[in-house]
């Protein structure tokens, strides 16, 4: 009985050491906007403003999940070091160039469950309405723990792909994003303007491809500068032949958890 004692009380700190939360991604399909974006971009901030309004008009998390990156090449040509910019988000913006069968790059850009969207103040709600009434072709069951010891994020997807031609191409994307970071410009077509940041992403991790049916696991350092219940991880599944987001879910991180 003391050894059983034992353990239990050895058990219990364990337990309080760690939160968790998991969700489903739902019957309809989800869409995804990429936006990409640099605080050294004079035409950003009207963009991410227009980003915030969206559930004004019913475009709600319900519907659609933002991925805001921050890229880096604006960095020098404007004077002014994005902190949010990461060298990866850049390639991503450059891969999904490659896929759309484009040449350029720029900022700010707008992209649709894997589609460039240039007119994006007069299309952007239609093609999300659209992409919410296609029949979802993955399913995925995302579970997030975070261990206050070692200050990880523990994160477990299990996905179901729909379709031999999905199974052949799809992979798993996973992000990071927090929300409500604050930052002052003090150069660059900003210079002087004080932002708080939405949906901005910290952390890309993949592609992991997938098969019919996987659990991928995935762990990420939780950096001292973030704010955990600002956090939100995000898993989308993309079909790299075409580019198509097949499914995605967003696990905001905001709750006690369990």
């Amino acid at each position: 009985m003391k050894y059983l004692l034992s353990l239990l009380i050895c058990f219990i700190p364990l337990l309080a050491n760690a939160k968790s939360w998991q969700v489903n991604s739902p019957e309809h399909q989800m869409a995804v906007l990429e936006l990409f974006t640099s605080e050294g971009c004079g035409r950003c901030p009207p963009a991410e403003q227009w980003i915030k309004q969206l559930p004004e008009i019913g475009i709600d998390d319900q519907r659609l999940i933002v991925l805001a990156f921050h890229v880096d090449y604006l960095d020098e040509q404007k004077g002014w070091v994005d902190a949010f910019a990461r060298p990866e988000f850049t390639a991503r913006q450059r891969q999904l160039a490659r896929l759309n069968l484009f040449q350029t790059i720029f900022t700010p850009e707008f992209v649709l469950s894997g589609e460039v969207v240039h007119n994006w103040r007069q299309h952007l709600e239609d093609v999300v309405l659209f992409v919410n009434d296609l029949q979802p072709e993955a399913d995925i069951s995302l579970q997030v723990e975070h261990d206050s010891q070692t200050q990880q994020l523990l994160i477990d997807t299990h996905v179901l792909v729909e379709g031999e031609h999905n199974q052949a191409h799809s992979s798993l994307y996973l992000a990071v994003k927090e929300n409500n970071l604050q930052s002052h410009v003090t150069a660059g077509d900003n210079a002087g303007r004080h932002f708080n940041h939405q949906n901005v992403v910290r952390r890309w991790l993949g592609p992991y491809p997938l098969d019919r049916e996987m659990l991928i696991s995935a762990e990420v350092p939780v950096e001292d500068d973030w704010q955990l219940n600002q956090l939100t991880v995000v898993a989308v599944v993309q079909n790299l032949s075409d580019a198509f987001v097949l499914q995605a879910v967003a696990l905001p991180l905001e709750h006690e958890g369990n």
